[in-house]
């Protein structure tokens, strides 16, 4: 089930971007708002964080819908490290969701508490994905 070093490097290549366009719109959005005529504006640098992390999210879930075949089924079938592989494969859901209602449904009501859940999610998943990848492989060092 361990990943060839290419397809991890993709893994974590795609996963960072997102990460960290991610974290550049919330350090955008909430630490550099500017004072405009009617009141608190977004940051220049907002809209182009956003693009970035658009982009980078299509290329994430092409990698991550990579992973079905081999990573995510063997390990299934094997029932290795389950538990935080459902928890990163559901932090994952999540993400795509809120992101898609983000994009595509939220209005003026709900939009704030669905963002606030993705980056927070967002946050999380980080932590959640090193404690996967460090389980994964200290179980595949013990059984090599």
């Amino acid at each position: 089930m361990r990943l060839s070093k290419r397809h991890e490097g993709w893994v974590y290549a795609s996963g960072g971007l997102l990460f960290l366009s991610g974290l550049g719109w919330l350090l955008a959005h909430y630490f550099l708002a500017v004072a405009g005529e009617f009141g608190e504006a977004h940051h220049s640098s907002e809209i182009w964080w956003l693009r970035v992390h658009g982009a980078a999210a299509m290329a994430f879930l092409m990698v991550f819908g990579s992973l079905f075949q081999g990573h995510i089924a063997r390990a299934w079938h094997l029932r290795k490290n389950l538990p935080s592989g459902l928890v990163v494969f559901g932090a994952v859901l999540l993400l795509l969701l809120s992101g898609y209602g983000l994009y595509y449904v939220a209005d003026e009501q709900w939009q704030p508490w669905i963002s606030t859940l993705h980056w927070i999610i967002g946050l999380l998943v980080i932590a959640v994905l090193f404690l996967h990848v460090k389980l994964g492989k200290s179980s595949y060092s013990k059984s090599a």
